[in-house]
Order: structure tokens, then C-alpha cells, then sequence
């Protein structure tokens, strides 16, 4: 298969990213090839096989905060220039002493970089890394004429991925509609970008957008936005567990909304996805009804994960729900694990609350 046509195939199902990634690793003559987000690895990055322990090491060791390749390559490209190679953006002298080489690339038995910016949305953009290991040529000519060439096809996968995310993203503020939940999506900067009309419908002296952000002139109710807005747009690699996830906002003659932050972007091949997170707003005074399978699109839960979370919100321990679906107690506790990443949950008590917001689950089929 052709390497563009692997890319188009990627940007339909993600999961064949990293074999497209391998493929043009071998078409362009490199060592391994990356997809990443910018800054700070807004949404994760994408890697070919040899670059396993490269994007590790990026990570856990804070480089992607001090990449002055990507600063000086971004700047490059945004003046007309298609790639950005290392012979473009450094003198030798700095290529020898720079910490991020010295200390960082020759660490890891890498060298040569080529690079190009795939798509801008906005709050963040989606570059390709292109490497070569230490004592071979670096990237000259007659290679960039071959990457060139698969380029512009690469770039249109990119923007059908981000398009495709995006849309994901939108079905899920619209489709809450019908269990009347006001949702609101954010970006990687903390902006609206679309709200469905239930949430609009609490927009008033209490909540307000201004120039696109959510803000309350109440300061209490203010800072706890902000908090939960924080929460949604977090990098996916600096997420810390203990992050507020949920909070009461005050109103002057109702009940207080409650909202909860729920981070879309949840793994790193979730690189594409150019909204941050949802937040999901509910009224307690208003009887609302489950609709399971805007629940099971929400939070990607499978089937069976599915009817434990209802069982739960039900009031059903896990040896109930293990007997009355015919299974271990164990298998129970093995998918709560799941469904607590899904969710952004730590304990039961913590998912039932949030299902609880959301409405009283019926029965299922």
C-alpha cells in the first residue's frame, strides 16, 4: 500500500496511525517518524515503532517544555517554507552544545530531524517529526523532495482526522440535548465553541460568555469555573487524578447548577481532537431521563461496562450486580477499573454521583 493511501486510511480509524507512521518511516528513508501536538503535547503525539523510548524520554523528562527545535521550526515554516530541517534552524556550534541536543537527542542515538506543520487549529498545532539516528546523513535535497511529494496528502489526512474528532465531539453536546443536560464544549484555551440549548438556557446574570469564555460576575462562582475549565484543558501528560472535576454554581433565586468537567481527549491517539473537554450542566429541580446510549457514547463504554455503571447507580453492590448478570465478582471489578478512566473517576461513590447528575438510569433491555 502506497504511504499516502495509509495515511487516509489512519485519519477513518486512529488506530492505524502508528502503522502509516511505519510505513512513511521506510518510504522516506528515516528511522522513525512522529506526530505530535503543540504546545506542550496539548493532546499526546503519535509515534512509529523506533520512537518508543524517544517520546518517552521527551515526556517524563520535561523536554517537550525546552524543544527550541519545534519553537525555531514553527517560526521557520509560518514564513512560506514547507520542512525545516536542523541545517535550517541551528549553527553547528549550537547543534554540538544546545542541551536539548547535547543532553536530550544524542541521548537517546537520535540526530537528524525534518519537520513540517500538518494542521493549525487554533489553540494548538499538529507538526511531523521526521528522524534519522546518529551517524547517518541528515535530511539534504534530494530526501525533502521525496517527503515533499507524499506532503500535501498528509496534510489532508490530518485536517479529514481533526474535522472527524471534531465532529465526534460536537454529536456528543448536541446528542445530550435529549436528556436534558446543557453541555458546553471547550477548547485546548479554554473557549467556547458550541453550547446546545439547554445550556444556553442557563446563560443569564449568573453565567455569561464574554469574548467566548464562560465567566460569572459572582467571584466565588468565577473561581470554580475557572477550576473546571482547567481541568478540561490540562495537557493529557500533566493530568493529575486530584483534579477538580465537579462543583456547585450558585444562582441568586434557583437552586445552584451543578457541572461537571469531563476531558474529552483521554489518550494520546487522541492527538487530532481540537476541543478540550465538556462541560456538562444540570439543574436538581429538573426530572431528567437517561438516555444510555448518549451515556455509552459519552464515555465510550462498552456494553458490559455499561450495565455495571447502571447497576451501580441503582444502588447495587458488585457481588448483585455479579449475580444478576452471571458473573465473578472479579470480572465486575475488573471493568470498574476501566470505567473509573473513562469517567475521570476514582471510587463508586464518585461514579454514582456523577451518573446521578446526569439523571436516574430506567431499566435496560
Amino acid at each position: 500500500m502506497p504511504v499516502t493511501e495509509a495515511f487516509y486510511e489512519a485519519a477513518i480509524v486512529p488506530e492505524l496511525w502508528k502503522e502509516a507512521l511505519n510505513r512513511a518511516g521506510e518510504a522516506w528513508n528515516a528511522d522513525g517518524v512522529v506526530v505530535s501536538s503543540y504546545p506542550d503535547c496539548l493532546s499526546g503525539y503519535l509515534n512509529s515503532d523506533r520512537m518508543e523510548e524517544f517520546c518517552t524520554r521527551f515526556v517524563s523528562e520535561g523536554w517537550y517544555k525546552r524543544d527550541i527545535r519545534a519553537v525555531r521550526g514553527l517560526a521557520f515554516v509560518r514564513k512560506g517554507n514547507e520542512i525545516a530541517t536542523d541545517l535550517d534552524l541551528f549553527t553547528p556550534d549550537e547543534l554540538g552544545q544546545l542541551p536539548f541536543y547535547h543532553d536530550f537527542i544524542g541521548a537517546t542515538g537520535f540526530q537528524w530531524f525534518a519537520g513540517a506543520l500538518l494542521t493549525d487549529m487554533g489553540a494548538s498545532q499538529i507538526t511531523l517529526s521526521i528522524h534519522r539516528k546518529a551517524g547517518r546523513d541528515p535530511f539534504l535535497s534530494g530526501d525533502l523532495s521525496r517527503i515533499q511529494r507524499d506532503l500535501p496528502h498528509v496534510k489532508r489526512a490530518a485536517r479529514l482526522a481533526s474535522k472527524a474528532r471534531m465532529s465526534y465531539a460536537e454529536g456528543l453536546v448536541d446528542s445530550l440535548e435529549r436528556m436534558t443536560c446543557g453541555a458546553i464544549l471547550i477548547d485546548w484555551l479554554g473557549r467556547v465553541i458550541r453550547m446546545n440549548r439547554k445550556a444556553e438556557s442557563y446563560i443569564g446574570s449568573d453565567l455569561q460568555v464574554i469574548s467566548s469564555r464562560l465567566r460569572s460576575q459572582q467571584r466565588e462562582n468565577n473561581k470554580v469555573l475557572q477550576d473546571l475549565i482547567e481541568a478540561c484543558t490540562q495537557p493529557l501528560i500533566e493530568r493529575h487524578r486530584d483534579s477538580v472535576t465537579s462543583a456547585l454554581l450558585h444562582r441568586s433565586s434557583e437552586l445552584p447548577l451543578v457541572v461537571h468537567a469531563h476531558p474529552i481527549v483521554r489518550r494520546a491517539s487522541d492527538v487530532f481532537q481540537g476541543a478540550a473537554g465538556l462541560l456538562l450542566l444540570s439543574d436538581p429541580g429538573e426530572e431528567r431521563g437517561l438516555d444510555t446510549k448518549t451515556i455509552q457514547k459519552m464515555f465510550q463504554l462498552t456494553p458490559s461496562e455499561l450495565r455495571i455503571s447502571t447497576g451501580l447507580a441503582k444502588g447495587l453492590d458488585t457481588q448483585q450486580i455479579a449475580s444478576q448478570h452471571g458473573i465473578g465478582a472479579d470480572t465486575v471489578r475488573y471493568h470498574l477499573k476501566s470505567i473509573f478512566a473513562k469517567t475521570s473517576t476514582r471510587h463508586q461513590a464518585q461514579l454514582v454521583s456523577l451518573l446521578s447528575r446526569l439523571s436516574d438510569p430506567p431499566e435496560l433491555n
